[in-house]
């Protein structure tokens, strides 16, 4: 598990573009004195935007000549058509991969949209929450880290474009998804809620890709409708999506113009079958990106 490795920055604006960019042109860019003044970030921004293109999957380190380098992911390939995240598709992924934590960079992300299953709740509960969990299945970690990453979590969310100030770029692309709000009550309480976005906000590729990867991790072509509403890491937890939301979405893709689903009907279950095609190659599909077949 891995706690407020962000140096308490969200994800801003144009750092994915900046980030693949920069190693695009030098995998050796995060070790430079120069990079911060190259991508017009501080250091420790520099190292922010370092951890948030590991944790989703965008880069990845490894040693050449004894030294390490970051390069682009296929994932990380395929995003780079899309660097400026235009597509709210694109952003969903990347809220995908952080919950998803595969490489155990994300730990807060994880919890909230797996573990936490409060829907209205405030910054102090969250707090309260995560160290309660973080206590009972990892040893003591630092309240200041722990907050770190809660308010981290809820700004990524929630903090939005100014309207007042077209050039004020702090703003998270990930409220784009509305999958989080945070309002003021009478008494001024900030109150933090998960919500339900329309599936417009999340996009039909990016909810398939899901499937896909989930599809080929637990080597299965079938998927039940309940898995769906429930299990770690698909739709209902990831985008807080009620069944009946979910099997809009399912019926939408069944009529997928190239690789159609199907529903099955099995025991009284309702589950959906998957074609046969690897997550990476749909995603190359839609993006319209070339990618070397048989990588993953």
């Amino acid at each position: 598990m891995a706690y407020a490795r962000h140096q308490s920055f969200y994800l801003r604006d144009k750092w994915i573009s900046k980030g693949l960019k920069a190693v695009h042109f030098q995998p050796r860019f995060f070790f430079e004195e120069n990079s911060p003044e190259n991508v017009g970030l501080g250091k420790n921004m520099v190292m922010s935007l370092r951890f948030w293109l590991l944790a989703t999957g965008l880069i990845n380190e490894e040693k050449v000549d004894r030294r390490t380098e970051h390069h682009s992911t296929d994932l990380g390939n395929i995003i780079f058509k899309d660097r400026l995240l235009q597509r709210n598709d694109t952003v969903s992924i990347l809220h995908y991969q952080l919950v998803r934590n595969e490489d155990d960079l994300a730990t807060v992300f994880e919890w909230f949209f797996n573990e936490y299953k409060e829907t209205v709740t405030d910054r102090d509960s969250l707090l309260k929450a995560f160290i309660v969990w973080v206590n009972k299945n990892d040893k003591p970690v630092s309240k200041k880290s722990l907050k770190r990453d809660i308010d981290c979590l809820v700004q990524l969310y929630t903090k939005e474009p100014n309207e007042d100030d077209p050039e004020d770029f702090t703003f998270s692309p990930f409220t784009k998804l509305n999958i989080m709000k945070e309002n003021a009550t009478e008494n001024g309480q900030e109150v933090v809620h998960k919500i339900q976005p329309d599936i417009e906000d999340i996009g039909l590729i990016s909810l398939y890709y899901i499937l896909l990867k989930y599809s080929e991790e637990n080597e299965t072509s079938l998927i039940s409708l309940d898995e769906i509403v429930q299990d770690k890491y698909l739709w209902g937890n990831l985008f807080n999506l009620s069944r009946n939301r979910i099997i809009d979405v399912l019926n939408l893709l069944a009529n997928h113009k190239k690789f159609p689903l199907e529903y099955v009907r099995t025991n009284n279950l309702d589950n959906v079958r998957l074609p046969q095609i690897k997550p990476i190659e749909f995603l190359s599909y839609e993006y319209e990106v070339e990618i070397e077949r048989g990588t993953g």
